[in-house]
């Protein structure tokens, strides 16, 4: 892509793409959670989150391992993740925020401190400084065993919800097309992912602006627009726990797939060892803009806590002013 219109086109007809399939997924893995019999609340969560993830998971490992762009990578898991919880915030205010950060569970408190964590320790690693180990890393291993003890204390307390309230698993029909479609999605995903990665590399060696960057902001956007569209999906048929777990769902997700990413980078380099100033930034910035949201939801849960409800109006804001920092500084 010698030329940045040519390069934009592709990005564009790609973002298109990863949209369309994203939505599908998210349309298909809510199915599954109906007709599986496997419970709606757990898989629901499971498979929409992660469903909705897969743009950034495709992009990442393409980004590494076809593009050797670990800075679009690295862009990618922090940015959607802000990207995340700006959304869910702008659904609240549109729905109301009690409708969309009330009434959560136990799981869900679970869920949003795990997602914490597992950036924290993202943070932490790449400050400390990781290091290869094997064809992954020292940060990646701790990473993945992060997301699946806390994936294991989420499933749990899913489990003691469903068995307090009552609720019934068994069959609804018929999977087979469900999965179908969602195997269909899926590869238009990896498809579309991978000519994204190049072009967006392609859009930042061009402009100048630099792979953090457009790592951040605009792949970042593209690849948590599934997101995006199930959080409003859930909010405007008031399905509000589905949509606080595929939020935070896919920030821990996000997150745990720098494990994979390892196993495409040079020998002796780890993916954490790739932070750049801005992505530092964007890393500090989705700590703080989750975190948020965790108090938001305590707020609408906890009278004590109620005026942390103010924190909704400021995460927009605080999302602007980060991209903008992390624009001057590309």
């Amino acid at each position: 892509m010698e030329t940045l219109g040519v390069a934009v086109s592709v990005f564009l007809a790609c973002a298109v793409g990863v949209i369309f399939a994203g939505i599908n997924l998210a349309k298909y893995g809510d199915e599954l959670a109906e007709k599986t019999g496997w419970g709606k609340l757990w898989v629901g969560t499971l498979l929409v989150a992660v469903s909705t993830s897969l743009p950034e998971l495709t992009i990442n490992v393409t980004s590494v391992w076809l593009e050797e762009a670990p800075g679009i990578a690295l862009g990618n898991v922090f940015g959607a993740n802000m990207m995340n919880v700006f959304v869910i915030c702008i659904v609240a205010l549109l729905f109301g925020i009690r409708n969309m950060f009330g009434g959560q569970g136990k799981e869900t408190d679970i869920l949003i401190k795990a997602s914490l964590v597992i950036v924290s320790a993202a943070l932490l690693l790449s400050i400390w400084g990781d290091m290869k180990l094997g064809p992954t890393s020292v940060g990646g291993i701790v990473l993945v065993l992060i997301y699946f003890f806390g994936m294991k204390k989420v499933y749990t307390a899913s489990k003691e919800s469903a068995a307090a309230a009552g609720e019934e698993e068994g069959e609804r029909g018929s999977p087979a097309k469900a999965w179908v479609g969602f195997i269909v999605a899926s590869t238009a995903v990896i498809i579309a992912g991978k000519y994204l990665a190049e072009s967006a590399n392609a859009i930042a060696t061009i402009t100048g602006l630099g792979a953090g960057f457009v790592g951040v902001l605009l792949v970042s956007m593209v690849t948590t627009l599934p997101e995006g569209s199930v959080t409003l999906a859930a909010a405007m048929r008031k399905s509000y726990g589905l949509a606080m777990g595929n939020v935070y769902g896919s920030c821990f997700f996000n997150v745990s797939i720098i494990f994979l990413s390892d196993f495409f980078m040079p020998a002796g380099s780890p993916m954490l060892g790739a932070m750049e100033p801005s992505h530092f930034v964007a890393a500090v910035g989705a700590l703080g803009l989750m975190t948020m949201g965790f108090l938001i939801m305590k707020s609408a849960n906890t009278e004590s806590m109620t005026l942390a409800k103010i924190f909704t109006p400021i995460v927009p804001v605080a999302y602007v002013a980060l991209m903008y920092v992390i624009y001057t500084m590309g």
